[in-house]
């Protein structure tokens, strides 16, 4: 049982050190966006007006693309 849940812990430790590394690109694209602003953009809400992200300003936003290809 042991030997089971130190394998087990050894394997999540690779796998989220795997996860925890970025390429010298990606650490040079990730601290030239972390302050920018992002583009304003509008687009039709599902239940009819129109918003732009400027509308939300200083609140969280999350964005959801859905592709159907």
């Amino acid at each position: 049982m042991r030997t089971v849940i130190y394998w087990s812990a050894m394997a999540s430790l690779v796998g989220l050190a795997g996860c925890a590394t970025m390429s010298a690109d990606q650490r040079k694209l990730d601290v030239e966006l972390r302050h920018k602003q992002a583009p304003d953009f509008e687009l039709t809400a599902l239940d009819g007006p129109k918003v732009k992200l400027s509308d939300f300003r200083g609140k969280p936003v999350v964005l959801a693309f859905w592709g159907f290809g």
